[in-house]
């Protein structure tokens, strides 16, 4: 193996222009197939297995209407009123009725049901609307989370002067995992430890501009493969993460082993490098006797 990506590096030192216009040419065949047949990833999670597995199977057999996520809405009155009274009473029923509206919601627990307990505080300025909905924290669109919010803010608006709304919940308290601006921050900032460390530019930008090629292509097939399997949400972060550390910590091996070399007398020759000509043979007269 070694001996074949020795040949491998000798034969892409001495075609630079091939190599890099190939890794290009994939990158982009990658990044076609992405555009057509990229499926989006999934965003459920399950552990098979596992005893929270099992009971949230269960559950599901047993108590459908209570195994998919919950959120709350609460809603406090300002100082001096009450909210089991009007007009809280009325602007809460009225939010329920939208609620129980709203795509995969299965119910929506009214807190001044007499078979419901506790949903009020003692002193009645507090009271908490409780709704449950079809499947996990992942199965629930943006589209709806966006309609409840919208409602809640109705809600608000509605109430008097000095009332609070706000939602929570566990629909609102898993967030996943996504590519943001922090990973540009972090190549930044590896560029600079680079430039500082070796104190050239062209050095430190080689192992980004590599391992960044290799992501890029490798993060692509993965969305590529989505149209044929199920691919997780976190998985083109956790590509990106180990592709930039390996990536980057590989390219610097190389770096290091060939200053190494460079510092013990070996100087490199340029693949564009001609070979040196022949001496020339001493030309002789027929006086001479050469």
């Amino acid at each position: 193996m070694s001996t074949l990506l020795a040949a491998l590096g000798r034969w892409s030192y001495r075609h630079p222009w091939r190599v890099l216009v190939s890794w290009l040419l994939l990158l982009g065949l990658a990044g076609g197939g992405v555009a057509l047949f990229a499926q989006g990833t999934d965003n459920t999670f399950s552990i098979p297995g596992t005893e929270s597995q099992a009971g949230l199977e269960q559950l599901s057999r047993t108590f459908p209407q209570v195994s998919g996520t919950s959120a709350q809405a609460i809603v406090v009155a300002p100082k001096g009123d009450r909210v089991d009274a009007a007009p809280f009473t009325d602007d809460i029923h009225a939010t329920i009725d939208e609620l129980e509206k709203l795509p995969g919601v299965l119910a929506v627990s009214d807190p001044f049901s007499d078979q419901i307990d506790g949903l009020v505080s003692e002193d009645a300025t507090a009271a908490i609307i409780q709704m449950q909905f079809d499947g996990q924290v992942t199965d629930i669109s943006a589209a709806t989370k966006a309609d409840l919010e919208q409602v809640t803010d109705h809600l608000q608006a509605e109430l008097p002067a000095g009332s609070q709304v706000a939602l929570g919940g566990d629909l609102f308290a898993t967030t996943l995992p996504a590519l943001s601006l922090i990973e540009a921050v972090g190549l930044v900032i590896a560029l600079l430890v680079l430039i500082v460390t070796f104190r050239s530019f062209l050095v430190a930008g080689m192992p980004l501009l590599t391992a960044l090629l290799g992501v890029g292509l490798s993060m692509a097939l993965i969305f590529v493969s989505t149209a044929f399997s199920t691919i997780s949400s976190t998985t083109p972060l956790l590509a990106l993460m180990l592709g930039l550390a390996v990536g980057i910590d590989y390219a610097l091996f190389i770096i290091s082993r060939h200053q190494d070399q460079v510092r013990g007398g070996w100087m490199p020759r340029s693949p564009r490098r001609a070979r040196p000509a022949p001496p020339a043979r001493p030309s002789c007269s027929p006086a001479s006797r050469c």
